[in-house]
């Protein structure tokens, strides 16, 4: 590696863009004094990060190097340095064989630096050059008048040269790293301990807290499973109350609505006979009165007529004759009067035979109405009872199907049959719950995982599958629950398709399972998306980009990259069809049986209706046969009376015919009279009769229409007090249920629905009562409890072991840091010791060769101590024995300097040597012996020379002149070298 070229512009004295090309060998740089040439070597020292303007030449500020104007120009508002290497044997560390390091000043005092035209930090350029012998603080680079200072400056001082040379500065720049960060890492120990201390003081009281806490917690947890679970079975319970409490409220509601319907017809027929009553009891009294009046006229014609006889007696010559007559004609007006009272009786019993007729019409009516209803509810009976024969045996051949697992493959069922393989589950379809409403859509989803067989882990399936090789049985897909983990879908995308029309849910929402299947769930069913239509699915599917399986209700399903299936498949029904199935027939038998019970009461009602009405139409119709009788006896006994009436009246008139003679008019009248009075008493009495008995008969009637209206009014109040107290009970029941609800809502925030979903109640609900009890009163007892103790407990106490981790680690860091430095002391002493070995070697020929003679010696102030040992330099000229170097002229100490520069250089190879007017307190003969050494060891090192000494030139390859043409501004002017002796 060499210095190439140096560009410089507003720096110093070169305010123009200045550019000096250098290569290998020497090159000497000259000119008067006040040109500017040392501040080339300002310029190289300000490029590699000088930060000191008093090494600078500076005054106050680091702006002092920017070119300030002259009398005849402004000055610059920046300076600028660029040095550029040739790197091809990669004596830098870099890829590149071309470094330009560059570094530009502005008068506001910002600085920038740049390695190849990408802007860096000064750290970065003091890195590149750290120990490669060319980095501002090294020993290659000697300002003006600086020579003398490596004999005049202190041991400890000549340290930094030895250590440049060794290569220890990187280890030494990094053992101040380590030891700065040693130093931090204490604090931040110190810092640590403090704060660690600080948070025992509250952990300690904390975590008792957090202790009591998370029991209040865990009981709480196990409360509210608990407490939920029965809230919701106590829920269910009080519904299926509310609901047979209702049905039976609406049962007696219309039994008593029924009661009070036929109460109110029965009243008004009880009022109708109390009418009737009223109405015969005025017309027995009306006929009685009638039938005195038509007494007491007998008795006054009885007397009339006996006074008539007895008066006849003295008129009539044959006494007996006449007296037969009178008899005859009595005897005839009797059977005349028998005769129109049983005409009218016959009439009274034909008009009940019209009645009874009407009665047997109307009841034969009801009759085959009541017939028609019950072969109706019979026909109903009969169909119903042949469905639930059908249901009954689609149930046995389902259950069947489903027991013997028929439809699942050879290889499962063998699996499931094995009782020597443990740790079986069943398989997936059988381990979950499906409404009817999603199992199309659960089971197309499925597909044939719908048989996957869920096991406890890997080695349960790797010892089924032994067993199915073993036996050739098939294969089997299992799936362990220590080894699946659940598939779910984006949250962005949820929240993308959540309030699109058409969506219903995850296929792992929709339906119910144990909790410990989660990860089996959510793997199979975790990320398809279930959507109610075609229409819906397609919509969806496009809008999450085709990302995820999307299935309909009626089981079109959209895959993930858009492939779709549909069509019609009902042949082949899969388990969880059979068993949504089989529940939908066991609720149809249910609700058939219920339906038949409802019938074959009604079927009891119509046939005890059909029974009273049989009975009372047999009734009738018996009562219509004594009806008859009674008229055919009436008819036959008419006639008789009509032929003894006829005979009598034959006899009457033969008799008349004999006596030619006739009773007088007054006689006959008052017999006529007599018997048509006496008739009509017989026909009232006969009419008083019949009113007798229909009162009697209305007063059967009355008795059984109140013994009936007591007996419903009995009936009527016992259902009314029934209904009443079902009510009440109803009432409990709602009170219980809205307290439950908002329980359940208030205190966990929850409805009845997901509570009966997720809380499953597996205990005897008395059971579980009592230890909700229980655990209430083991929270009582923990008595105040601070929850967020737990959240603080677990934040201070993770703080806490933290820190004590970070203590850890910190110590463990100071351990490493103090492992380190102890490692890098080591190499450094190493290297100290191994350098300053060869260059004490290397200065006591240099010193000979230069001083031709005499004795040059370099020792160590504290040899013990290689880390912090200063470097003594002993110089003994020919001829001479000096106690101190001190005592030595200039030029002999700028020769020792130099010999000892040259030792160094011999020991380390440093690319490139600038040296700013060394040798300018040297006599010519000495500058000869620099010269030549100069040149001897050109080929290791470029030289850069600054220097007033026509000898020096003389050695060197190229040379450049600074003059100042212009006042403050340094010019490069080339010097031809076979001018160099003019």
């Amino acid at each position: 590696m060499y210095l190439k070229y140096i560009r410089a512009s507003g720096f110093k004295s070169f305010a123009d863009k200045t550019e000096i090309e250098f290569k290998p060998g020497i090159t000497g740089i000259v000119g008067p004094n006040g040109s500017g040439k040392s501040n080339i070597v300002d310029a190289i020292r300000w490029v590699l990060g000088e930060q000191s303007v008093k090494n600078l030449r500076g005054d106050s500020s680091m702006s002092d190097i920017i070119f300030t104007g002259s009398s005849s120009r402004n000055g610059d508002n920046h300076a600028l340095v660029a040095l550029t290497f040739d790197n091809t044997d990669h004596y830098l560390n870099s890829e590149y064989n071309e470094i330009e390091i560059k570094r530009v000043l502005y008068k506001t005092g910002e600085n920038e630096y740049y390695i190849n035209n990408s802007k860096v930090r000064l750290k970065d350029i003091a890195d590149l050059f750290l120990d490669t012998g060319a980095s501002k603080e090294s020993f290659n680079i000697i300002s003006q008048g600086a020579i003398a200072d490596i004999v005049n400056s202190r041991p400890i001082d000549r340290r930094v040269i030895f250590e440049e040379a060794a290569g220890v500065l990187k280890y030494k720049k990094r053992k101040e790293e380590t030891l700065r960060k040693l130093a931090k890492t204490n604090d931040n120990l110190e810092k640590i301990n403090l704060l660690a201390d600080e948070l025992l003081v509250t952990l300690t009281p904390l975590k008792e807290q957090a202790s009591i806490a998370q029991k209040y917690l865990d009981y709480n947890e196990t409360l509210q499973k608990q407490e939920i679970a029965l809230i919701a079975h106590d829920i269910s319970k009080l519904s299926q109350d509310e609901k047979e409490t209702k049905d039976n409220i609406e049962k007696l509601t219309k039994e008593i609505q029924d009661l009070s319907n036929t109460y109110t017809v029965d009243d008004a027929n009880l009022e109708k006979l109390k009418l009737e009553e009223l109405k015969l009891d005025s017309n027995i009294e009306n006929k009685n009165k009638d039938i005195m009046y038509l007494v007491n006229e007998l008795s006054e014609l009885e007397s009339k007529k006996q006074i008539t006889i007895e008066r006849k007696k003295y008129e009539v010559d044959d006494q007996k004759l006449e007296s037969n007559i009178i008899n005859l004609k009595e005897e005839i007006l009797k059977l005349n009067n028998t005769l129109k009272t049983n005409n009218k009786e016959l009439d009274i019993l034909n008009k009940d035979k019209a009645t009874k007729n009407l009665e047997i019409i109307e009841n034969k009516k009801i009759l085959e109405t009541i017939e028609k209803d019950r072969d109706y509810n019979q026909n109903i009976s009969n169909k119903l009872n042949k469905e639930i024969l059908q249901i009954n045996n689609k149930i046995e051949i389902i259950t069947d199907n489903i027991n013997n697992d028929s439809k699942l493959p050879y290889a499962i069922k063998n699996i499931l049959n094995n009782v020597r393989l443990k740790g079986i589950h069943n398989i997936f379809i059988k381990l979950i719950e499906v409404s009817d409403k999603y199992s199309t859509a659960i089971e197309t989803s499925l597909g044939s995982s719908s048989n996957v067989l869920v096991v406890d882990n890997e080695l349960v399936a790797k010892e089924a599958i032994s067993y199915l090789k073993e036996n050739k049985l098939g294969r089997v897909t299992f799936y362990p629950l220590s080894i699946i983990k659940g598939k779910y879908i984006s949250d962005d995308i949820l929240k993308k398709i959540d309030n699109i029309p058409g969506y219903i849910g995850i296929a792992s929402d929709l339906i119910k399972y144990d909790k410990k299947y989660k990860e089996i769930v959510l793997s199979l069913l975790g990320n398809i998306i279930v959507v109610d239509n075609i229409d819906s699915l397609n919509r969806i599917g496009k809008l999450i980009d085709y990302k995820y399986r999307v299935v309909s209700l009626d089981g079109e399903i959209l895959y993930a990259g858009g492939a779709i299936a549909g069509g019609a498949n009902k042949l082949n029904r899969g388990i969880l069809s059979e068993k949504n199935e089989l529940d939908n027939l066991n609720k149809e038998l249910i609700s058939k049986k219920e339906e038949l019970d409802n019938i074959t009461k009604t079927l009891e009602d119509i046939n005890n209706k059909y029974q009273n009405s049989l009975d009372n139409y047999n009734k009738i119709l018996r009562e219509n046969s004594i009806i008859e009788d009674r008229i055919k006896e009436k008819n036959k006994y008419l006639n008789t009376l009509n032929n003894d009436i006829n005979t009598k009246n034959k006899e009457l008139e033969g008799t008349v015919n004999i006596t030619n003679n006739s009773l007088d008019k007054e006689l006959d009248d008052i017999l006529k009279r007599y018997y048509e009075v006496s008739n009509n008493k017989e026909v009232l009495e006969t009419e008083l009769n019949k009113l007798k008995s229909d009162k009697f008969n209305l007063n059967n009637k009355k008795l059984e229409l109140e013994k009936k209206y007591k007996e419903y009014n009995n009936s009527y109040n016992n259902k009314s007090n029934i209904l009443k107290s079902e009510e009440i009970k109803l009432g409990k029941i709602d009170v219980k249920l809205d307290n439950l609800l908002l329980l359940l809502n208030e205190t966990y925030s929850m409805t009845y629905e997901r509570a009966s979903k997720e809380y499953i109640l597996d205990i005897d609900p008395e059971n579980a009562r009592l230890q909700v009890n229980n655990i209430k009163a083991k929270i009582k007892e923990l008595g105040i409890v601070n929850t967020g103790s737990i959240a603080e407990y677990e934040r201070i106490n993770n703080r806490y072991e933290f820190l004590t981790k970070q203590k850890q680690d910190l110590e463990e860091s100071i351990t490493n840091l103090l492992s380190i430095i102890d490692e890098m002391d080591e190499i450094m002493k190493n290297n100290f010791q191994e350098t300053f070995t060869k260059i004490k070697e290397e200065f006591a020929k240099v010193y000979k060769t230069l001083f031709k003679g005499g004795e040059g010696i370099l020792s160590l102030t504290e040899p013990d101590n290689l880390l912090e040992t200063g470097i003594e330099i002993h110089a003994l000229p020919p001829g001479k024995k000096l106690n101190s170097i001190a005592l030595l002229s200039g030029g002999e100490k700028t020769l020792t300097a130099i010999a000892l520069l040259f030792a160094i250089l011999n020991v380390k190879i440093v690319p490139f040597v600038v040296l700013d007017e060394v040798e300018a307190a040297l006599d010519e003969a000495n500058v000869e012996t620099f010269g030549k050494y100069l040149k001897d060891k050109k080929d290791r090192s470029q030289f850069i020379i600054i220097t007033h000494k026509k000898k020096t030139m003389e050695y060197a390859d190229t040379l450049y002149g600074i003059t100042m043409q212009e006042s403050g501004v340094s010019k490069l002017v080339s010097v031809k070298l076979e001018d160099k002796n003019i």
